[in-house]
């Protein structure tokens, strides 16, 4: 029988991978379409905290990954004896 905080390591880290990929996938692709505004619009807003958009929408994404690697590595990189000490 599997030790259940291995099991759950290793559910916390396909949940974190889905998560990255997801977030790497938003912020350079499909992501950037749902913040930009569309320049047609007379009332668009380019900025975002005096920031344009596109930084920002960066800057949020690249958060995210830092904490899911930060996550990762506090949760789920561990070695088992380590634990079991």
């Amino acid at each position: 029988m599997a030790d259940p905080a291995v099991e759950k390591r290793k559910k916390l880290g396909k949940i974190l991978a889905i998560a990255f990929v997801a977030v790497l996938f938003l912020g350079a692709g499909p992501g950037l379409l749902l913040i930009n505004p569309d320049i047609n619009d007379p009332a668009a807003t380019y900025t975002f905290l005096g920031l344009p958009t596109v930084y920002a929408w960066g800057l949020l994404c690249y958060a995210a990954e830092v904490v899911i690697v930060v996550t990762a590595y506090l949760k789920v990189w561990r070695d088992d004896e380590e634990d079991a000490s």
